[in-house]
Parts: C-alpha cells; sequence; structure tokens
C-alpha cells in the first residue's frame, strides 16, 4: 500500500507542477516539459520512499519494492505522456472519437467521418509537431530528419523489428 501511495502521490504532484508550468510560460515543447517534471518527480518518490524505509535498506525486499515504485512511476507516467500527446494534437482517433461523441444517441457514419477528416489538416498539424519539436526540418517544400529525428525513426524501426510487426503499423 506505501508504494502505490507514494506512486500515486508522486504522479499527482508532477500533474500539478506541469500544468502550472505549461500555464505560466506556455513552452514550444510541452513532451519535454512533462518528461522532465515526471523524471524529477518520480526521483524525489523514489529518495523518499527509500529514506522513510531506511531500516529495511539491508533487506532484499526493500530493493523489490523499490523495483515495483520504480515500474509504476514509469508506466504510468509513459501511459500519461502518450495520452497527452494524443490530445494535446487532436490525433486523428481523437478527433474521430470527439465527433461520434458529438453526434450523441444519433451517431456518425463513414461519409459523416469523410466530409469532416481531411488528410491534410491532420498532416499539416504533425508536420508542424514535428519541426517544434527538433524531429525535422523543413526547406523548399522538402522536409529533412534532424538528428533527433533520426535518433527516433531508428528507435521506432528497431522497436517494429523486435515485436515482428509489419512496416507501417
Amino acid at each position: 500500500m506505501k508504494i502505490l501511495c507514494f506512486g500515486l502521490g508522486a504522479l499527482l504532484i508532477a500533474l500539478i507542477v506541469q500544468e502550472e508550468i505549461v500555464r505560466v510560460l506556455n513552452p514550444r515543447n510541452h513532451a519535454l516539459i512533462i518528461v522532465g517534471v515526471y523524471g524529477v518527480c518520480s526521483m524525489l518518490a523514489l529518495a523518499g520512499f527509500a529514506w522513510s524505509s531506511c531500516e529495511a535498506i539491508s533487506c532484499a525486499g526493500f530493493w523489490v519494492d523499490i523495483l515495483r515504485l520504480a515500474l509504476l512511476l514509469g508506466s504510468l507516467s509513459l501511459a500519461y505522456i502518450a495520452v497527452y500527446s494524443a490530445i494535446e494534437d487532436d490525433s486523428p482517433s481523437m478527433a474521430m472519437v470527439k465527433m461520434a461523441w458529438q453526434s450523441g444517441e444519433n451517431g456518425c457514419g463513414e461519409a459523416d467521418f469523410a466530409r469532416v477528416m481531411d488528410d491534410r489538416l491532420f498532416l499539416d498539424q504533425r508536420l508542424e509537431a514535428m519541426q517544434r519539436d527538433g524531429w525535422i526540418t523543413e526547406s523548399d517544400g522538402s522536409v529533412t530528419l534532424t538528428p533527433l529525428g533520426t535518433f527516433w525513426a531508428k528507435l521506432f524501426r528497431r522497436a517494429q523489428l523486435l515485436l515482428r510487426m509489419d512496416e507501417g503499423g
């Protein structure tokens, strides 16, 4: 129970701090702020947990609890980051869910989606986000990867190969 309390407390504090930083500073790169805040809060939670459990520092169970807390913080933080990025830029899936929700009980069909959804809209949003985050540069209508973009491309491709996923998804 102590692990859960430390984990949820750290994530709640991180959420409040992150929202305040975004509200006050309105930074260009929200992802960097989120990773930094959640990383610092996670480290502080781990240190606080270790300090409050220092009488058991030689016990093997202590290190297992530290690992459990680290896994809880890491997995919930990464889940939040994934959801935040989907909501922030209105991913195509999120836009479709919002559209279906706004349609109410009448619902909406494929023709309704096709009438409203524009591939160009989502392409422009993604390009803008990738340029803002330093993944690409654009000049004369041509897009090239930056070193950071190349890093992410290699990481995604290696994950795809590791998971034995087909090209494109």
